[in-house]
């Protein structure tokens, strides 16, 4: 496999900016009210549309990987995203109740946390575990009976982690998602993520709608390292000319029209 960075201890996805918000403070914008969510024995920060609908499905945005590391491959102090990818798409999302679900010690400050949590165990069965969790409580709060889960860059690999746990999916999302995680942090050069789940290795149940999207300019998620293991977990697999930060928040229109669920 063609290697293009330098070994660092583990490449952080979609690392828009190396400045970070403040520890705590809010993603939500007009229209949005932001939350904590108790997950077992960590907290996650949530945030929901004021006059979201009701309605059977509920559109559940995760959080892409935020700032995982600096230039120089070391962790991150706080892995809070200057620019939440994740929360623009889910405001732009057109339809439905929606929710937006940030990642594992972003936006808040929790003592449990540690620089594995955004580094090799992000997608940990205890990251995992806490992010189905906290959808469980986003679920009750809304009052859908399925859902439908969308992740952009991190934050799909999430999504596609926690589908394969649940029977309440009805649609699953990914956007410039690594879907085998093994195949990426070696095409990069970079030390595997021990400790970490890997979507290449799970099964989703039967009846999931899904749609996989790839950006064909995309330097940090090329099309090749996920198209496999995107067709393995089934659905449709699609190439869009897109880079890996846009335009993602730009294609909920289409996004929605592809990723209907089942009756």
């Amino acid at each position: 496999m063609r290697r293009r960075l330098a070994s660092v201890p583990a490449l952080g996805l979609a690392l828009v900016s190396l400045l970070t918000a403040p520890a705590g403070a809010s993603p939500a914008g007009r229209g949005w009210t932001s939350f904590e969510v108790v997950a077992g024995s960590r907290i996650l920060a949530a945030a929901s549309k004021d006059s979201s609908p009701t309605g059977d499905l509920l559109t559940v945005v995760i959080e892409g990987d935020g700032n995982a590391h600096d230039r120089k491959g070391r962790p991150s102090a706080d892995p809070t995203p200057a620019d939440p990818l994740g929360f623009r798409i889910a405001q732009a999302w057109p339809q439905g109740p929606v929710a937006w679900l940030g990642r594992p010690c972003q936006y808040v400050k929790d003592a449990a946390c540690t620089p594995s949590d955004w580094t090799t165990g992000r997608y940990s069965e205890a990251a995992v575990a806490a992010s189905s969790l906290a959808i469980d409580d986003l679920k009750r709060r809304s009052g859908a009976a399925r859902l439908r889960l969308v992740g952009w860059s991190g934050g799909g690999t999430m999504a596609a982690l926690v589908a394969a746990r649940r029977t309440d999916v009805a649609v699953l999302v990914t956007l410039a998602a690594p879907l085998d995680l093994a195949a990426w942090a070696q095409w990069h050069g970079a030390s595997p993520l021990t400790g970490s789940l890997d979507p290449a290795d799970v099964t989703l149940p039967p009846g999931v709608v899904q749609l996989h999207v790839l950006g064909r300019f995309d330097q940090v998620v090329p099309p090749a390292l996920s198209e496999a293991s995107a067709r393995r977990l089934g659905g449709k697999v699609l190439v869009w000319s897109e880079k890996h930060t846009c335009c993602w928040a730009k294609r909920t229109d289409r996004l929605l029209a592809l990723s209907q669920p089942a009756q």
